[in-house]
């Protein structure tokens, strides 16, 4: 079975915002059938939400309507799909970030990348929510999208 990984927004930030020919090997690894991602309705809307950002969409003159649509139903393509994500899982210092979380929980991802400190944090620390993540996802790992893509080389 192909690994499953749930991205957080600023990886699709990433994705969206760097030409075509330089995409990350978090994407690489999509099109190449390594990875398959874990998107839920609150996940999409978030995304949809920071790429819509008029401060966001001036970084990077690739984030048009037409470039985020296509990144969009490509990630639709290489993603499995969970319209409803079980809550058993929050990050009291920041539950905005519980639904990826408690996303991977319910896929049971391999992979959680992200780009933030507080959630790479997580994978080391022996806090209660750092124990109880770990529990209820034993099988996941949070790596930084440099990490994953340096990990998929090996696989």
């Amino acid at each position: 079975m192909t690994p499953r990984a749930v991205y957080d927004a600023m990886v699709f930030y990433q994705w969206a915002a760097l030409p075509t020919d330089r995409q990350h090997g978090t994407v690489k690894a999509l099109y190449e059938g390594k990875i398959r991602l874990c998107l839920s309705p609150k996940l999409l809307e978030e995304i949809r939400d920071l790429l819509s950002r008029p401060n966001i969409r001036a970084q990077s003159s690739n984030l048009t309507d037409e470039r985020i649509a296509s990144v969009l139903e490509a990630a639709g393509q290489h993603a499995d799909w969970f319209p409803s994500v079980r809550e058993v899982f929050t990050l009291t210092s920041h539950p905005d970030d519980d639904h990826i979380f408690n996303l991977a929980i319910e896929s049971k991802a391999s992979f959680l990348i992200t780009w933030e400190n507080r959630i790479l944090r997580l994978q080391a620390e022996q806090t209660d929510e750092g124990k109880k993540l770990r529990e209820l996802a034993p099988g996941l790992r949070i790596l930084s999208p440099s990490e994953f893509a340096q990990e998929l080389k090996l696989r």
